[in-house]
């Protein structure tokens, strides 16, 4: 049997080793969690950094700064700018000060007990302030996606309980990317589908592949939506390079 391939990726298996490993004291002494979050998503990840034996994690700035000069490598050792396709211009190291500033930030939204919903922290991650008549992001290069991703990374840490499917259905509304054009190209909605349109479709996707696998094919799988959702941009992103629908609906 075919094993998911989200937490088997090479960066993110690094991180689940480094950084998601222990998450019980999420964001951190001093939030140092938050702040490797960050990195990991906003900058390293895609990177040979993070795909090496030398992926790690930092427990302060000067850490970081030491590290790179200890390395001695170029730039784009640590970044990988088209990591998600699309190459972004404001990925790059310098980056990391700005979230090693920012790392007590989600303290104070999220102060404990609370525990969030994963809308509350997908829109939290995505927020801009109005700066001299400009929409600013809080938390720079960190767009729609990369949101959505930091918000699956945190659910399979047991930082974020794991939504339903109708949560992470209108999600995939609002990111309108690879998920969303994969069902509209698989035909389970329609091309201007409403939020609840394609999150009750989305919802109606999940149960049918849970009937299809039996209890332990799940079990083994770690099945849930955040894969399902994965799995939907992967196809989309076969679908991109000229495969056929009618050869990815027979694997399927």
């Amino acid at each position: 049997m075919l094993l998911p391939f989200r937490q088997l990726a090479p960066s993110l298996k690094n991180a689940r080793r480094v950084i998601y490993a222990d998450m019980n004291q999420f964001p951190g002494s001093d939030g140092v969690d938050f702040f490797n979050v960050l990195a990991f998503r906003g900058v390293f990840f895609g990177s040979p950094f993070a795909q090496s034996n030398h992926y790690r994690r930092f427990n302060t700035y000067s850490e970081w700064t030491e590290f790179k000069a200890q390395e001695v490598k170029e730039e784009k050792y640590y970044v990988k700018k088209n990591c998600y396709g699309q190459s972004q211009r404001h990925r790059h190291t310098d980056l990391l000060k700005k979230y090693w500033d920012q790392r007590l930030l989600w303290d104070a939204r999220f102060p404990k007990p609370t525990k969030p919903s994963i809308t509350e922290v997908y829109k939290w991650l995505t927020k801009s302030n109005t700066i001299n008549g400009k929409n600013v992001k809080v938390l720079k290069n960190i767009g729609t996606l990369t949101a959505l991703l930091i918000c699956g990374d945190l659910i399979e840490a047991d930082v974020l309980s794991m939504p339903l499917a109708d949560e992470w259905g209108r999600l995939i509304h609002s990111l309108d990317m690879g998920a969303k054009a994969a069902m509209i190209d698989l035909r389970l909605t329609r091309e201007n589908a409403s939020e609840v349109e394609l999150s009750n479709a989305f919802v109606s996707l999940d149960l049918a592949v849970r009937q299809e696998l039996n209890e332990g094919e799940q079990a083994a799988m770690r099945y849930n939506v955040v894969m399902l959702e994965h799995a939907l941009c992967k196809i989309k992103r076969l679908i991109s390079r000229g495969i056929n629908l009618d050869i990815i609906r027979e694997e399927i």
